[in-house]
């Protein structure tokens, strides 16, 4: 395939991508948009979940053309992915036409790229406020999923998930729970006053970390593991299947290191009134002190998995909160019989 560029909308500059094996293309503004972001925006079904060149999942092969890379690929791709051609696409910059394969999924989200105004910002914890931003334009978006965004006056970037699902197919008010990161230039600027009126930029939605359908006559329970903010995507999750009438049993486990940790209790209570079926909710505390008033578990959360008694082949998995927490997590599912494509999970740096 010969390498050129051509004048997309508006005149832009762009290069041609074309996919095997479906036959799709899309478009790329010349060495501005990563190949993914660019694909998101045509609307196809990209494999995709971190965006910032760690989980690999948008690896793909480059059959023809060239790319410049904005991180290193060999720190994550192994040497056999080197040999075979494959790039992260969320990380590669077309520099000229390009030619790669990768298996789309079905129904691609389409990339929104709009702003917002901050209309909402209470505290739910010591270090967690929850953040409400009014949109220009409506994001659709699967419970479960990210937006990114970005404040312009700093030049910042952050991904944060959606802490509500969406009513209906579209949404105009975003809801976010953010988490104080020490030295965090966004979340340090965030925590120190007050922010309604401010105005900011929006992309996604992005990411794969959604509820998958039931599984066969008698599917096993969903189980959910979180710590810390990664509260925001389950909440959103269990609350989108609760909407749509959910039937299969689903276990909840939240670990924190003491009550001061805690939130969201009486919206996981809430969703457990209207769950078709059963829904049981713990919370497990990792460094509650041994005289304290607190009567529920402790230790950490991957340990309750060993008191549950479930059909462990056919559970689907779903995991949120601190990469430690979710390594232990998938290494817990995994020798529990957990099948590697049922356990989903998003790690918060």
């Amino acid at each position: 395939m010969q390498g050129g560029v051509a004048a997309g909308k508006k005149g832009k500059v762009t290069h041609k991508v074309s996919v095997a094996p479906g036959g799709q293309s899309f478009e790329v503004e010349k060495g501005r948009k990563v190949i993914l972001n660019s694909a998101l925006s045509a609307g196809l079904g990209f494999p995709h979940n971190c965006r910032v060149g760690s989980c690999t999942q948008c690896k793909c092969k480059l059959k023809s053309g060239k790319v410049r890379e904005l991180t290193d690929s060999s720190y994550v791709l192994s040497a056999e992915d080197l040999k075979a051609g494959m790039i992260l696409a969320c990380q590669s910059i077309p520099e000229t036409d390009l030619e790669i394969e990768v298996e789309l999924t079905s129904g691609g989200d389409r990339l929104v790229e709009t702003r917002g105004t901050i209309v909402g910002q209470k505290d739910l914890t010591h270090d967690i406020v929850e953040l409400r931003v009014a949109l220009d334009d409506p994001m659709p978006f699967k419970a479960g999923q990210y937006a990114e965004i970005r404040l312009e006056e700093f030049s910042l970037s952050r991904n944060y998930s959606f802490a509500m699902a969406p009513k209906g197919q579209e949404a105009n008010e975003l809801v976010f729970h953010v988490r104080k990161v020490p030295g965090g230039k966004f979340t340090e600027w965030l925590f120190a006053a007050n922010r309604q009126e401010t105005r900011l930029s929006m992309s996604g939605p992005f990411g794969d970390f959604y509820l998958r359908p039931a599984q066969g006559e008698k599917p096993a329970p969903i189980v959910c593991v979180a710590g810390g903010s990664g509260m925001a995507p389950i909440l959103s999750l269990l609350e989108q299947a609760k909407w749509a009438g959910e039937t299969r049993d689903a276990v909840y486990l939240f670990g924190a290191r003491t009550q001061r940790d805690l939130y969201a209790s009486e919206e996981i209570s809430r969703i457990q009134q209207g769950w078709r079926g059963s829904l049981n909710f713990k919370q497990v505390l990792s460094e509650e002190p041994a005289n304290s008033s607190w009567n529920g578990a402790r230790g950490y959360v991957t340990d309750e998995l060993d008191k549950l008694e479930l059909d462990w082949p056919q559970v689907q998995a779903y995991l949120c909160g601190p990469p430690a927490m979710i390594d232990a997590a998938i290494a817990k599912f995994s020798n529990l019989g957990v099948k590697a494509e049922n356990i989903r999970y998003d790690k918060f740096e």
